[in-house]
């Protein structure tokens, strides 16, 4: 699945994208990641499937985070797609990937992780292993989220 980089940029700045939203608490999503994203897997393949572009979205109700499955041509969120055109050929066709973006305070001082999974036609035709890499990047998310929370109970000091 390919798209020319500038028609990319003008159908996610005119919101020519296909969206899905999920809610749950953090809690139910440490407990059962992969559960809680299999919708939004589903809804991405979908899309592919029907070669449209998509942005999926699972919203984590009790903080400050969410974790989004994006089909995009860079690994920039879809929200910085002004940038593309400053760092990227414009007329050339590009393979379209699937990438990972969790946002959270506590993911790292940007606050931002965004990773590849894989290309789309990959995360469509080779849905097992794509699943696998899906699982294993959102381990390291929820690993890093409960080091930090950790590390915020241990440092804070106690107020009386």
């Amino acid at each position: 699945m390919k798209r020319e980089v500038q028609t990319f940029i003008d159908a996610v700045a005119d919101d020519q994208l296909e969206h899905f939203t999920a809610e749950t608490t953090q809690a139910k999503f440490f407990a059962d990641p992969d559960g809680t994203m299999a919708p939004l897997a589903a809804f991405i393949r979908q899309q592919i499937g029907a070669d449209k572009l998509a942005q999926a979205e699972l919203k984590l109700t009790d903080t400050e985070a969410s974790v989004r499955l994006e089909m995009s041509v860079i690994n920039l969120p879809l929200q910085d797609t002004k940038t593309i055109g400053k760092i990227m050929e414009t007329n050339e066709e590009r393979d379209l990937n699937v990438y990972a973006v969790i946002e959270t305070p506590d993911i790292n001082a940007s606050g931002l992780r965004i990773d590849a999974l894989a290309p789309a036609t990959t995360y469509v035709d080779q849905a097992e292993i794509a699943d696998q890499s899906l699982h294993d990047w959102l381990g390291l998310q929820i690993e890093k989220l409960q080091a930090a929370e950790t590390n915020k109970e241990e440092t804070d000091v106690k107020k009386k």
